[in-house]
């Protein structure tokens, strides 16, 4: 039995390994691009490629093709069909594929839809930044000589001293006019300067030109008085407000509208625009703005910095992202679009958009096209939807060309969709397909045979399981059925066959009903000893009896397997 369920899983898996090995070469159409992220100016390079019998391919986005063609021997056929384009802007481009294609290992010429959508993203081409020269070394200077004086003088300005004669080191804030006394003058310039060195707290240096031995006029007290105002307001906490009241970008509108705590916002402009008049409002009139990247504007997103410095000379950054249209995506808005494009018993080729204006369908009689058989609607419910189909050509293809029109004033909107109607192939694949020579008929004829093959093993199998359980149940000893059965019955009931009994002998009638075995006896579907021959002979249902006549009127039914009777 265990052998058997072998042999039978065996043939289940080989069966399954073949289904699959057929269903491998399904029909199918995709796209592959080159690189899915490239700089601007980078061409991409795009591969469709089919695997069927028949198809109707279209690809859209910024590149388009229409394929369609049969495989001269109704069989599947791999092609590839090349692409290219090199993106002028940043941004993210999408290639789309649509279709059908049709099988050819299968013969009923059904044709499958496919799709597939790539998308490319485009960046900005990185500018090489100049290395920065290397900065010469500065070379070492000496220690000045100073020659020993006492006089006074006074700074020409607000000026530092410092705590060498170096320019870079400590310095002390003073203002114009201080008194110094001059302890020493440099022999030679350092720097570029003739260094004094004064006492003010201790030993500091400052260059000659700050100092004069003309000691300043006093001031008058309205300019004391400013002086002292100025010295409050330097004294004074230095404002951190660094938020804008407003921003203001002439000829347009920003989105969303201006909210001080708000530091983003976009705004989009015409291809022709190259620059935009930016102008940042402070809340604090001691706060500064700048504004940067709002000149030589691109196609495609731009970004223009407001940086705000407050008093404290702490920052914030405000952002404008301007997306700037090519000339291509100004003219599509000008134009009239339908909403809805149905064509009775067809499919368009790719799927409806209102975007896309070029289709293709393909049914058996192009020249069964009506004008009637076509629905248009405009998005615009006030433009006006004109439908004309041109007669079939030689090749059995007809056009249809939707026009839509609209006054806008003295300025007239147009738009416009084609649709190329095609026989359809799918007639031309199920002939090939048909043809007794081809290798499908024989590929049916071997799946058929092993099918039958597989159905016949199994009846044979299930024969044999059968037929074994009936052999164990036979093997039986004698002893164990003695209490099961009643063999004195079985007894009596042969020795009245073999004396041919004329009459009814009530006596086996009794033997029957005390027998423990009685339901055995009495079904004469299953236990039977005798087989009915007309005459009475037998069980019968209503009377339970059993009558006995000559070997002509009977005989004896056939033991059943397992049974002693």
């Amino acid at each position: 039995m265990k052998k058997s369920i072998k042999i039978l899983v065996s043939l289940i898996s080989i069966f399954i390994i073949y289904a699959l090995f057929f269903k491998i070469n399904a029909a199918s159409a995709s796209l592959n691009v080159s690189s899915s992220q490239v700089e601007v100016g980078t061409p991409v390079n795009i591969t469709v490629n089919i695997n069927a019998a028949s198809w109707e391919i279209h690809v859209s986005g910024p590149v388009t093709g229409n394929y369609s063609d049969t495989s001269s021997d109704g069989n599947n056929t791999n092609k590839k069909e090349p692409l290219s384009f090199t993106p002028s802007a940043a941004g993210t481009y999408t290639v789309k594929l649509s279709g059908n294609v049709t099988d050819g290992s299968s013969n009923d010429g059904t044709a499958v839809n496919v799709s597939d959508t790539k998308t490319i993203t485009v960046t900005e081409k990185k500018v090489e930044q100049p290395s920065q020269p290397t900065q010469p070394t500065t070379p070492a200077v000496k220690d000045p000589t100073f020659t020993n004086t006492n006089k006074t003088m006074y700074t020409t300005s607000g000026c530092n001293l410092r705590s060498s004669w170096s320019t870079t080191s400590t310095a002390t804030s003073v203002a114009a006019g201080t008194e110094l006394t001059v302890t020493g003058v440099s022999t030679e310039k350092v720097n570029g300067y003739v260094w004094y060195r004064v006492n003010y707290n201790g030993t500091k240096y400052i260059a000659n030109f700050l100092l004069t031995d003309q000691k300043p006029a006093e001031k008058p007290k309205e300019e004391e008085n400013k002086d002292d105002e100025k010295k409050e307001d330097e004294n004074k906490p230095k404002s951190t407000n660094k938020a804008l009241k407003d921003l203001v970008i002439e000829n347009y509108k920003l989105t969303p509208d201006f909210d001080p705590d708000v530091t983003k916002y976009t705004l989009e402009v015409g291809a022709d625009v190259e620059k935009l008049d930016v102008s940042p409002i402070t809340q604090d009139e001691k706060a500064d703005a700048e504004v940067s990247g709002n000149t030589n504007l691109k196609v495609g997103n731009n970004t223009i910095t407001v940086k705000v410095i407050a008093e404290d000379k702490t920052t914030r950054f405000y952002t404008i992202t301007v997306t700037k249209t090519n000339k291509e995506e100004e003219e599509n808005k000008t134009k009239l679009l339908l909403k809805q494009l149905e064509i009775k018993n067809a499919t368009l080729t790719p799927n409806f958009s209102s975007d896309e204006t070029n289709y293709t369908i393909a049914v058996s009689d192009p020249a069964s096209i009506k004008a009637e058989d076509i629905t248009a609607v405009a998005e615009d419910k006030d433009v006006e939807v004109q439908i004309a189909l041109s007669d079939d050509s030689e090749n059995n293809e007809r056009v249809i060309n939707i026009m839509l029109k609209k006054k806008d004033g003295e300025k007239e909107l147009k738009g416009s969709y084609q649709i190329i109607v095609k026989k359809s192939s799918l007639s031309s694949i199920a002939n090939i397909v048909n043809k007794k020579d081809n290798k499908i008929y024989y590929i049916l004829g071997f799946i058929i045979g092993l099918l039958i093959v597989f159905i016949i093993i199994i009846i044979i199998l299930l024969k044999k399981t059968s037929a074994d359980e009936y052999d164990d149940y036979d093997v039986q000893d004698e002893d164990e059925l003695d209490d099961n059965y009643d063999y004195s019955l079985k007894n009596a009931i042969d020795e009245a066959n073999n004396e041919m009994v004329d009459d009814f002998n009530p006596e086996y009638d009794e033997m029957v009903e005390n027998s423990s075995v009685k339901s055995q006896i009495l079904n004469p579907k299953d236990y039977n000893v005798f087989k009915d021959s007309g005459d009475g002979v037998g069980v019968d249902d209503e009377t339970k009896k059993y009558d006995f006549y000559g070997d002509d009127d009977f005989d004896a039914k056939t033991r059943k397997r397992g049974k002693h009777f």
